[in-house]
C-alpha cells in the first residue's frame, strides 16, 4: 500500500505499471487481488482508497530487514535519512548518494498537490462521468450506469468546483437517517458502515 500510494499519489505513475511489476515479482501473486488493489490505489476501482500512506511513516522492522544499509539509523530518521545529522549518518555508515540513493522527491506536499490537480482537471473534462453528487459514474456490462465511491477531494459539481461536505444532520437531504454506530461494531465495522452510507447517498437511495 505504501508503494502504491507513493507511485500513484506522488510520482503520478499509471497504476497499471505498478500492478505489472508486483505481479512479476510477488511470490504469491494473485491476478484478481493484485489488479483490484492497484485499481483502487489508482482511483480506477469500484472501492477507491479513501486514504494515503506516507512513504516516511512505515514501521522500522521491515525497513531494517530489507534495507540493511539503513539498519543502524535511529527510528526517528530511518525512513528519512536526509534529515539525519551528519554525525548520525557517519555513525550508521550511511553516505547519501553512495550507500543509499538520494531521494527523488524533496517536497511531498507539493507533489501530492500536483496529483490532486491532475485528477480534478481530468474529471472536469469528463463531466458526463460524474454524478450530480460528484461521484464517479461507471457503465456496467448490461449497459446500466451506477456510481462508485469517490474521495471527497475529487468530488466536483457541474461547474467543476470541488464540492464542500454538507453539514451532517440527523437526516441528510438524500433522506438517509444518521445511524448511531454501536461500540460492538469495532473499527472495521464502523468503516464498513460509513462506506455503505456513502454509497447509498451517492445513489440517492433511502
Amino acid at each position: 500500500m505504501v508503494v502504491a500510494s507513493f507511485l500513484v499519489e506522488y510520482l503520478r505513475v499509471n497504476w497499471v505499471r505498478g500492478a505489472k511489476w508486483f505481479h512479476y515479482t510477488l511470490v504469491d501473486a494473485d491476478s484478481a487481488i493484485n489488479s483490484m488493489m492497484w485499481q483502487n490505489a489508482g482511483r480506477s476501482g469500484i472501492d477507491q482508497w479513501n486514504f494515503i500512506m506516507s512513504p516516511v511513516a512505515a514501521s522500522g522492522e521491515y525497513t531494517k530487514k530489507w534495507c540493511p544499509e539503513l539498519s543502524k539509523l535511529p527510528k526517528a530518521v530511518l525512513h528519512k535519512p536526509w534529515e539525519a545529522p551528519t554525525q548520525v549518518l557517519q555513525a550508521a555508515g550511511v553516505v547519501l548518494g553512495e550507500t543509499y540513493p538520494i531521494r527523488i522527491i524533496c517536497d511531498l506536499k507539493a507533489e501530492r498537490s500536483k496529483s490532486v490537480e491532475a485528477v480534478l482537471k481530468m474529471r472536469r473534462a469528463n463531466q458526463e462521468s460524474n454524478s450530480d453528487r460528484g461521484y464517479d459514474m461507471i457503465t456496467l456490462p448490461d449497459g446500466k450506469r451506477t456510481v462508485v465511491f469517490t474521495k471527497k477531494e475529487f468530488r466536483i459539481d457541474p461547474q467543476g468546483n470541488v464540492m464542500k461536505e454538507a453539514t451532517q444532520s440527523k437526516k441528510s437531504t438524500s433522506g438517509i437517517s444518521k445511524v448511531k454506530v454501536g461500540k460492538g461494531r469495532g473499527r472495521k465495522g464502523k468503516k464498513a458502515l460509513q462506506k455503505k452510507l456513502l454509497r447509498q447517498e451517492a445513489a440517492g437511495k433511502k
